[in-house]
């Protein structure tokens, strides 16, 4: 009871009514189904799924708001806790770092691009296939896309923190998080033939990793042109070459079409080539990192008893490069400053 209490203290106003909007949504097309199924005729069995609320490619033009509301329906109880459970988790730290109104728009850009990508891909193999199950039968709903793309965006703020569990019994970095996500949709895809899961998962980190490295503004810069956050770095080391030719090429045509600003970069960039080092920028990417982490810091602090010794202690976790994001015995989150970037300048 009081690890639940724990979770839910202090959660910010937005993250609390994206958990509200979710639980709401998934138990009204709970009934919904209900209802269907109780009437149907018994050689006439309903099919399980929520048009008006859920994503039913089928019936996408008819109802376009299910690009957005599809997202915050789960279609069984036991993924609805766990969503809520990550929501309330990523949310709240999510929110503080970047503010309501950045959240919510990442939420909503996630959610409805992926949603409609998704969409995309089954009408491609409806008309490869010819099969009418993938028009009505098979629904997109589920927070997958939005929840990859948080990865994407702890990959940014905190890449070498970690989430530990059992008192660090298990534990894993920040940055390998997704590609757990990533292996774990695979599976599903393979074993149970989930390509709503599979494609949102996918998806989602890609639409959150172009909205952050180029779009979204943070104190005055817009994007985030690192090395570090380059696309390349998502992938196994083996790969670089292939992904590193793929997004030069993808890059500079949408360079061309102006969807993508072409800009300096503060040293040698995978998705530009070489280009001239413009001095100070790594130190610039470096100090905004840790301007953020000490702002997370001092949310924390500012809930704890101010004593020198806890001061003492959080002064000693900042230099460790190797602390905690989230323990799940203590529930937990720290905040302490990101490794700085190497010193190219």
């Amino acid at each position: 009871m009081n690890s639940l209490k724990s979770v839910v203290a202090n959660v910010p106003s937005l993250t609390k009514a994206l958990v509200t909007t979710l639980v709401c949504t998934s138990l009204a097309s709970y009934i919904y189904i209900y209802r269907l199924e109780i009437n149907a005729e018994p050689d006439h069995p309903a099919t399980p799924v929520c048009p008006f609320i859920g994503l039913l490619p089928g019936f996408a033009f008819y109802t376009p708001w299910t690009f957005l509301t599809a997202a915050f329906y789960e279609d069984n109880i036991f993924t609805l806790l766990g969503s809520v459970l990550v929501l309330l988790f990523c949310g709240k730290y999510l929110e503080r770092a970047w503010g309501s109104k950045e959240l919510l728009k990442f939420v909503v850009i996630t959610a409805v691009l992926s949603n409609v990508v998704t969409w995309i891909g089954i009408l491609i193999s409806f008309y490869i296939s010819q099969d009418d199950k993938f028009l009505y039968s098979t629904q997109i709903n589920g927070m997958s896309g939005v929840f990859s793309a948080f990865l994407v965006a702890f990959k940014h703020l905190v890449p070498e923190h970690r989430i530990a569990i059992s008192g660090g019994m298990i534990s894993i970095r920040v940055k390998n998080l997704l590609g757990v996500a990533t292996l774990i949709s695979i599976i599903s895809l393979v074993l149970f033939q989930a390509i709503v899961f599979y494609n949102l998962v996918n998806i989602g980190w890609v639409i959150g990793w172009v909205y952050i490295r180029f779009f979204k503004y943070q104190d005055g810069i817009q994007g985030d042109r690192s090395e570090a956050f380059a696309i390349v770095t998502f992938f196994p080391e083996f790969l670089h070459p292939i992904i590193g030719f793929i997004s030069n090429h993808v890059y500079g045509f949408l360079c061309k079409i102006k969807l993508c600003k072409p800009g300096p970069r503060p040293y040698h960039d995978l998705e530009l080539g070489s280009t001239a080092p413009v001095p100070g920028s790594a130190r610039a990417e470096a100090e905004r990192r840790r301007a953020l982490a000490l702002k997370a810091l001092d949310m924390r602090l500012s809930k704890t008893p101010n004593s020198p010794a806890n001061a003492a202690e959080s002064s000693s976790r900042l230099e460790n490069d190797s602390s905690v994001l989230f323990d799940a015995d203590a529930n937990t989150t720290s905040a302490e400053t990101d490794e700085p970037l190497s010193n190219k300048q």
